[in-house]
């Protein structure tokens, strides 16, 4: 398991090199068997279900779907340390403040994961994460498929045997690997992948400060929320990340459920990677918008690049590195009488000279919701793919499902 002592930047560099030899050999075989130009396909038979049985790759040869029925039988299997009641208890804290982790995931999550160089040209490359001629809708499938695996791993049972959080990180995983495959072959990336540079695409570092960003980095953000959870609390909701972590292909060398730890990771690999480029500044501008996009009006317009600034400031003072900046984001620290008259035309009160976080924790109220209601009220208007949140859930949270 993860211990401190380890995080020197030789043994950061060497997980650089390392990925996930169980999915990425099972994408080696299904190319070795002939299905390069179709493994698309396969992929969006298994994305368009919840679970997974091998009858729903019928039309494929019996040796494929033995190969993918393999995977999924290794791959969902729980680790021995998995505490059930932990994970419900983890569950429980996502039941009480879903709307928040939500709001994080775009403020604060997902633009942290973009001061990381190396692995913002992995997401750009793919280009899965980036505005298409002025369209929103390939940012909206990403950032969509994000929060439902959250969705899916944090309701209740979705890390019971075969539940539903299993059966979503196994297929991301195995998306992991086809990324991977694709971004170092010649025929599909004729710019050519350099590993000594960048290191493997979606290699083990990469992968763990993806995680760390759902999980120390959510906590932090709820603290600056000024939400206060118990040890308790703390220990089962990254406990429930361990086990994400576990499922999604991370050895355990970088698994932990110690808040602290797991926050020492997190500012340690940021230390090591995070670094100004053109990609995280991109992927950050389309976040930005998508999150605008998501929101009716443009009262709210100015709010997210605030709201990145702020949810920083802890981690950067940990780091020592201006990464707000490195992404775009410019020191925000002289807006606070400029929302104060915004956030009286939001939420009908004023409140002059307010703090940063007090405009936050007024924000954050009516802004959360929104943009979660704004998430169900586009991606299930028409599309072939709904974004589905438990009735249990939307109740919690006091959200419409459409």
């Amino acid at each position: 398991m993860l211990s401190t002592s380890n995080l020197t930047t030789n043994f950061l560099e060497s997980q650089r090199h390392l990925t996930d030899p169980l999915a990425d050999n099972t994408v080696a075989a299904i190319i070795d068997e002939g299905f390069e130009e179709r493994i698309n396909e396969i992929f969006i038979t298994l994305h368009r279900n919840d679970g997974f049985d091998p009858s729903l790759l019928a039309h494929f040869p019996e040796s494929i779907q033995q190969i993918v029925s393999n995977y999924f039988e290794e791959s969902g299997k729980l680790p021995e340390w998995a505490d059930q009641d932990l994970i419900a208890q983890g569950q429980q804290v996502f039941s009480q403040f879903g709307p928040e982790v939500f709001m994080l995931l775009n403020v604060k999550s997902l633009p942290m994961c973009y001061t990381c160089a190396n692995g913002a040209q992995v997401l750009f490359d793919t280009g899965r994460l980036v505005e298409h001629n002025g369209k929103i809708d390939p940012l909206v499938r990403r950032l969509m498929e994000t929060a439902q695996m959250v969705v899916n791993v944090l309701q209740p049972g979705g890390l019971s045997t075969a539940g539903t959080g299993i059966i979503t990180v196994q297929k991301v995983r195995l998306i992991h690997a086809s990324i991977r495959h694709f971004l170092k072959s010649p025929k599909y990336n004729p710019a050519g992948w350099d590993v000594e540079k960048l290191g493997e695409p979606i290699n083990q570092e990469d992968l763990a400060g993806t995680l760390m960003s759902f999980s120390p980095v959510i906590l932090s953000g709820l603290k600056q929320l000024e939400i206060d959870l118990t040890d308790q609390q703390i220990l089962a909701y990254s406990h429930c990340w361990k086990v994400i972590g576990h499922l999604i292909g991370l050895h355990d060398d970088l698994l932990s459920d110690d808040y602290q730890t797991n926050w020492d990771l997190a500012c340690a690999i940021l230390k090591h990677q995070s670094a100004s480029s053109e990609q995280g500044k991109t992927l950050t501008d389309s976040c930005v918008a998508f999150i605008q996009h998501m929101i009716p009006g443009n009262l709210f317009n100015e709010v997210p690049a605030y709201m990145i600034w702020f949810f920083f400031q802890d981690i950067e003072q940990a780091v020592g590195k201006p990464l707000a900046e490195m992404i775009g984001i410019s020191d925000h620290q002289n807006l606070t009488d400029h929302l104060t008259v915004k956030l009286s035309q939001i939420i009908t009160s004023h409140i002059a000279k307010a703090e940063h976080h007090r405009i936050i924790q007024k924000l954050s109220g009516e802004f959360n919701k929104l943009m979660l209601q704004g998430y169900i009220r586009h991606y299930n208007d028409g599309k072939q793919v709904r974004f589905l949140i438990p009735p249990s859930l939307t109740t919690d949270w006091g959200i419409n499902q459409f």
